[in-house]
C-alpha cells in the first residue's frame, strides 16, 4: 500500500503545530475572518462535527482556534443525563446543575453523604433528597465523583498524558468506584460509576491500570459517549508507553464512532514514524476503522493521499466530505496569495500552480457518483475546474450539483457565487454586454450580503478579488477611471491626468446603472478630489488655487484645525497646542485665507516682521513636525501616520517654506529678541531636515536611532550673538538639546 512518505511522520507533525503557531503569532493584531482567504464554505455541507478540523490557515483549529473545552465539553449532556434520571426527585434542575459543576458545592455534598451513611437528616440545602431513592444514589455518586474529579489539574476531560499532576486520583477513592460499578444493578449509575473508575486509573499513580479495568471491563458497558472518553483515557495510557501504534488506533477508533471528541483525538494523533501509522492500519479490524486511521492521517499530512484510501475502502464514508473541503480550501488559499495585473496574467497563474492532482482526484470521484454527498464533489470538482481555467467544465458540474444540493440559503448562496467567479474569471473584457450579464450577480455580492460582518458564508474574498479582476479589465483597455473605481489605487491622484478625468466623471449627469454601482464601491469623493488639490495646491505656494479649491470640498469647510496653526513654540508639544485656549478656530479654508492675507501683506511691506514670522510659524505647522497635521489629513492623501509615503515627504517633511520666511522676518527685525526667536527657530527646521533625511526617508524609519540632534548654526548663533537676550534664557529652559549643546546636560 503506497502512504503518505517514508521519512518520519514526527517532523511531519512537529512542522505543522510550529506552522499553525507560527501562523497565529503572525497574525495576532489581525481582525479577519477565514472569508478573507476563501470563498468556498464547508459549513455549507460537512456535519458540524467536523468543523474544528476544516482548513484553518492562520489557527490550531479552525475557528475555536485551540482546543479548550477539556471542562466544558459535555456538561450540558451530563445536566442533562441526570435531569432525565432524576426526573420526579425532590431535586430541581437548577440544583442538579449547581451540585455537578459548581465544586463550592463540595462541602455541602460531603456533609450530606456522611448525613446518609450515619442515617441523619440530611442538611437543609439537601433535606428533601434523603427520602428519594434515585437523589441519595446522586449524593452519593457525587461525593465520590467530586474526589476523582480533583485530580485533574487542567480539566475533568483532559487527555494531555505528558501533564504531571500534583495530587494523583485517590486510589481508595478510585477502588470504591469500581466496587459501586460491580455491586450496582441501576444501568445509569452503572455506567457512570464505570466512567469515574477509568478517569480515577487514569489520573492515579499508575495510569496503567486503566488499560487492565478497560480489558476487564469493555464488554459489559454500553457503546455511549462515555464509552469512548474512557477508551481515550485507555489511548492516552498506552501513549505514556510509547506504544504509539496502539494509542493512535484507538485515538482514531474514538475520532470516528465519538464526534464531540473529534478535536480531542485530532489533536492527540501523533504516529511518531511510518512504521507506526503502519502498525496502527494492521490494528484496524474494519474498513471504518481503517477510514478513520486515514482521516486523521490526511488531516495532518496529504488530504489526498487519505481521500484515495478512504474512497477505496468506503465511498460514502463522511470523512471524506472534511478532506474535501481541506483540499479545496488549501488549493484556493495558495492561488489566492497571489497577485496579478490582468486577466491574462490571471489565467496563466491559474494554470501554473493549480493543483493538477487534485483536480484530477475530484473530478473523479465526482463522475462516479459513489460518495455520500454527490453534489458536494460536483461543486468541489467545478470549483476546482474554476481554479484552473477551465470554465466551460466548471459550468457543466455547477449544473449538476445545482439539482440535487441541500434547498437551504447557504447552499443557494454557495453556488451563486462560484458560479459568479466561473463566469468572471472567463471573461477577458468589458462591454455592454458583459457588464449586463453579471451586473445582478454584483449587485447581490456588494450590495445585498452583510456587509462588515463576520458570517458562516464566506465571500469578502470574492468580493475583493473581483474587483480587482476587474479593475484589471478596465486598465488594460485604458480606462483608467472605471479602473479606479473598482480598485482604489494609492497613487492614482498623482498623475494631473487622472485626477482630472476623474473629476470629470463624479460630476457627469445620469451616470448608467454599472457606473452607479462602481461608485457605490468608490471610498473616494468629489468633496476629497477638491480637498486634495487645495492641500497640494497650499503646499505648492498656489494660495489662490488653493482657496478655489477647497471652496468647492464640504471638508475643507468644516475640518477645523486642532491647534492655532500661527503659534510658534520653542517646545513641540502637539497635545499642548490642541489644549490651549484658542480665540480663532481656525477651519482648513479659513487657515488658507488668512494665510494668503499676511502673504500678502508681506508683498506691500506691511509689518513684515510679524507677518513673516506668522507665515513662517504656518508653514512650519504644516508639516508633519507642525500642530496642523489635520490640514494634510484627508482620503486621498491617507497619510494619518508616522510613516510618510515617499511621493508626499517632498511636502509634508519640508521645512524650505519655513524656513525661507523665518529668514525674512530675521531680516526685517529689528530687535536682539525678535533676531534670538528667528534664529531658533531656523534650527529647528535644520533640526526638522536632520531627521527627514536620517530617520524618515529611510525604509527603516524606526531603526538607526544613535543620534539625535547635532549643533546646528541657529544653535551656534543663539549662544555666540543673542546670549544676553530673555529668550536665550527660555530657550535654555524649555530646550533640552540647546541645554545638551550648552553642556548642561
Amino acid at each position: 500500500m503506497k502512504t503518505t512518505s517514508t521519512k518520519k511522520l514526527a517532523a511531519l507533525f512537529s512542522l505543522a503545530i510550529l506552522g499553525f503557531y507560527g501562523m497565529v503569532i503572525a497574525c495576532a493584531d489581525m481582525d479577519w475572518g477565514y472569508d478573507y482567504d476563501s470563498s468556498f464554505t464547508p459549513e455549507v455541507y460537512v456535519d458540524a462535527s467536523y468543523a474544528p478540523l476544516f482548513f484553518a490557515p492562520r489557527d490550531v483549529f479552525y475557528d475555536i482556534v485551540f482546543e479548550d473545552k477539556y471542562t466544558t465539553r459535555f456538561n450540558d449532556a451530563l445536566v442533562a443525563d441526570w435531569v432525565t434520571y432524576l426526573k420526579g426527585s425532590p431535586l430541581t434542575d437548577v440544583q442538579i446543575s449547581t451540585l455537578l459543576l459548581n465544586d463550592a458545592k463540595t462541602t455541602g455534598i460531603n456533609d450530606a453523604y456522611n448525613a446518609l451513611q450515619k442515617k441523619q437528616t440530611l442538611p437543609a440545602s439537601l433535606a428533601a433528597a434523603g427520602s428519594h431513592e434515585k437523589a441519595k444514589s446522586f449524593v452519593e455518586f457525587l461525593y465520590h465523583a467530586k474526589v476523582i474529579e480533583a485530580a485533574s489539574t487542567t480539566s475533568i476531560d483532559s487527555w494531555n498524558y505528558e501533564e504531571h499532576k500534583s495530587n494523583p486520583a485517590n486510589a481508595v477513592t478510585t477502588a470504591q468506584m469500581e466496587k459501586l460499578f460491580t455491586q450496582t444493578t441501576d444501568p445509569f449509575l452503572k455506567n457512570r460509576y464505570w466512567f469515574q473508575a477509568m478517569k480515577g486509573y487514569f489520573y492515579g499513580l499508575d495510569k496503567q491500570k486503566v488499560v487492565a479495568f478497560f480489558d476487564k471491563t469493555k464488554a459489559s458497558v454500553p457503546r455511549n459517549t462515555l464509552y469512548y472518553r474512557g477508551l481515550s483515557y485507555v489511548a492516552g495510557a498506552y501513549y505514556s508507553r510509547k506504544d504509539y501504534a496502539t494509542s493512535n488506533y484507538l485515538y482514531s477508533v474514538v475520532f470516528d464512532q465519538c464526534p464531540a471528541l473529534r478535536t480531542v483525538t485530532a489533536y492527540n494523533f501523533h504516529p511518531q514514524e511510518q512504521k507506526d501509522f503502519d502498525a496502527s492500519l494492521a490494528l484496524a479490524k474494519t474498513p471504518g476503522e481503517k477510514a478513520a486511521l486515514w482521516a486523521l492521517l490526511g488531516y495532518y499530512a496529504d488530504e489526498k493521499t487519505a481521500i484515495k484510501e478512504i474512497y477505496k475502502l468506503n465511498p460514502a464514508s463522511p470523512h471524506l466530505d472534511f478532506l474535501l473541503t481541506r483540499l479545496v480550501n488549501k488549493a484556493e488559499v495558495k492561488l489566492n496569495e497571489t497577485a496579478f495585473t490582468s486577466a491574462a496574467d490571471y489565467r496563466r497563474m491559474l494554470k501554473e500552480r493549480s493543483d493538477k492532482d487534485a483536480l484530477q482526484l475530484v473530478t473523479t470521484v465526482a463522475n462516479e457518483g459513489k460518495t455520500a454527498k454527490p453534489y458536494l464533489w460536483q461543486l468541489a470538482a467545478g470549483y476546482l475546474n474554476v481554479l484552473a481555467d477551465n470554465h466551460a467544465v466548471a459550468t457543466i458540474f455547477f449544473d449538476k450539483a445545482d439539482k440535487a444540493s441541500p434547498k437551504t440559503d447557504l447552499a443557494r448562496q454557495q453556488l451563486q457565487l462560484l458560479k459568479l467567479i466561473n463566469t468572471l474569471s472567463g471573461i477577458d473584457r468589458l462591454d455592454a454586454n458583459t457588464e449586463t450579464a453579471i451586473f445582478p450577480d454584483l449587485i447581490w455580492l456588494y450590495n445585498m450580503l452583510p456587509k462588515g460582518q463576520q458570517s458562516a458564508f464566506r465571500y469578502h474574498h470574492a468580493a475583493e478579488w473581483s474587483r480587482r479582476y476587474i479593475s484589471s479589465l478596465y486598465q488594460n483597455q485604458q480606462n483608467p477611471v472605471m479602473a479606479e473605481l473598482f480598485n482604489r489605487q494609492d497613487k492614482f491622484y498623482q498623475t494631473p491626468a487622472n485626477l482630472e478625468t476623474m473629476k470629470a466623471f463624479l460630476q457627469k449627469p445620469g451616470k448608467s446603472s454599472w457606473e452607479q454601482l462602481a461608485m457605490g464601491l468608490y471610498p473616494i469623493t468629489l468633496s476629497d478630489v477638491f480637498e486634495y488639490q487645495a492641500v497640494t495646491s497650499a503646499y505648492a505656494g498656489k494660495m489662490d488655487a488653493a482657496i478655489a479649491f477647497m471652496e468647492q470640498s464640504p471638508n475643507g469647510k468644516d475640518t477645523e484645525l486642532l491647534g492655532n496653526p500661527f503659534n510658534g513654540k520653542i517646545k513641540d508639544c502637539h497635545d499642548c497646542d490642541h489644549e490651549a485656549t484658542q480665540k480663532v478656530k481656525y477651519t482648513k479654508l479659513t487657515f488658507l485665507k488668512k494665510l494668503k492675507e499676511m502673504l500678502t501683506f508681506i508683498e506691500i511691506k506691511q509689518d513684515v516682521y510679524n507677518n513673516s514670522l506668522l507665515v513662517a510659524n504656518a508653514y512650519y505647522n504644516m508639516t508633519y513636525f507642525g500642530n496642523a497635521r489635520v490640514f494634510y489629513y484627508g482620503a486621498i492623501m491617507d497619510q494619518y501616520g508616522n510613516y510618510i509615503a515617499p511621493a508626499y515627504q517632498s511636502q509634508l517633511l519640508s521645512c524650505a517654506p519655513a524656513r525661507q520666511y523665518y529668514q525674512k522676518a530675521f531680516d526685517a527685525a529689528t530687535t536682539p529678541e525678535q533676531k534670538a526667536k528667528c534664529q531658533y527657530m531656523l534650527a529647528k527646521c535644520d533640526r526638522n531636515d536632520f531627521y527627514t533625511n536620517r530617520y524618515h526617508a529611510k525604509p527603516d524609519f524606526y531603526g538607526d536611532t544613535d543620534v539625535d540632534f547635532k549643533a546646528w548654526d541657529g544653535f551656534k548663533k543663539l549662544k555666540g550673538e543673542y546670549a544676553s537676550t530673555s529668550y536665550y534664557k527660555e530657550v535654555i529652559k524649555e530646550c533640552g538639546y540647546f541645554r545638551k549643546y550648552l553642556g548642561m546636560e
